[in-house]
């Protein structure tokens, strides 16, 4: 018996995503391992101020401290007595259910057919975000990295390779890890043989390239270029990466966060369309090294990148591609 559902309801895939969008801002503003709310408006000021605490990296990912700014004025504007912090809040639930429709976009690009399974991998995401609290404020630069990959994938299916450029000077001043996204639309596109690459997808890759340096570059110029401040005196990448093998919360940190999905995907890599296959061995192993290495990696929304990129999508396309060998079985 098959069971009738709407796939084409815009209002209720708005319910379902407001729905996870609460509980996410919910975990956020009440984990008790996160950080304190008073403290986010504290650090929100200072960015303001060009005195950030953490001035590398913190003080040149302008992009959403800007944006945040500019959304709670234009609310205090009409109400005049709203809290800071509610603003905040409501951002991040309107910012979540973008995440969340850009990925429904992404994933259905990938020829994932059934759209119960998309909303599953939706969902996935949500409780991703929601178990990736611990030290994290609400991170609006963490969230704009996570929408930025994926409407970067999205553009790249979808062959809107120009809007690259403009999205990578965006994502510069948002937050710096957003560099491996030229990537992922030029090396597809190598015929290694010949050692030969599409002109336009070239040009359009070097142009985004550029366009991320002198946004990087420029944000440095105007707030003046202080070097990188370690947390716990650590310095350098061994420094981190001890820090990091030794503290043994990480690990179930992030079992909280990615489950096991990387293991699954590293497991049947070699079945997934040749696209993921590609960008997983470009975003994985950079992503997990340098943050590793260079990161407290405790707090596991620094990994939500590569699970909302790779290692989702990944598995639903393996759950279908599954279920469709057994129905050609059983015929």
């Amino acid at each position: 018996m098959r069971i009738p559902y709407t796939v084409d309801s815009r209002w209720l895939m708005l319910l379902l995503f407001s729905i996870l969008s609460v509980y996410i801002v919910y975990k956020q503003a009440t984990d008790s391992n996160a950080v304190d709310l008073e403290t986010q408006l504290v650090r929100h000021e200072r960015m303001l101020a060009g005195d950030s605490e953490f001035f590398n990296p913190w003080q040149y990912r302008v992009f959403s401290t800007y944006l945040v700014e500019g959304f709670y004025q234009a609310i205090h504007f009409v109400v005049p007595k709203v809290d800071q912090i509610y603003s905040f809040l409501f951002f991040r639930f309107l910012q979540n259910i973008l995440i969340f429709y850009i990925a429904y976009l992404y994933y259905k690009s990938l020829e994932i057919k059934n759209p119960l399974l998309i909303l599953t991998g939706v969902c996935i995401l949500s409780y991703s975000m929601a178990h990736s609290v611990f030290q994290s404020d609400l991170s609006f630069n963490t969230y704009f990295g996570i929408l930025f990959y994926l409407l970067g994938a999205w553009l790249i299916i979808r062959e809107k390779y120009t809007w690259i450029i403009p999205l990578m000077f965006v994502a510069a001043l948002n937050r710096e890890t957003s560099l491996l996204i030229p990537a992922m639309l030029v090396v597809p596109f190598i015929q290694w043989k010949k050692r030969t690459v599409s002109g336009k997808v070239l040009t359009v890759g070097i142009a985004s390239v550029v366009a991320f340096f002198v946004a990087f570059i420029g944000v440095r110029l105007y707030y003046g270029y202080q070097p990188s401040e370690g947390i716990h005196g650590m310095k350098g990448f061994a420094d981190y990466l001890l820090f990091n093998i030794r503290f043994k919360r990480m690990y179930p940190e992030l079992i909280g966060t990615l489950g096991f999905l990387p293991i699954i995907v590293l497991l049947f890599l070699r079945r997934l369309p040749l696209l993921l296959q590609q960008w997983f061995w470009i975003v994985c192993p950079v992503w997990f090294g340098i943050h590793l290495s260079y990161s407290t990696a405790v707090e596991t929304r620094l990994f939500l990148v590569p699970q909302a990129l790779i290692f989702i999508p990944a598995f639903l396309y393996l759950i279908e591609d599954w279920y469709r060998k057994q129905l050609v079985t059983q015929d």
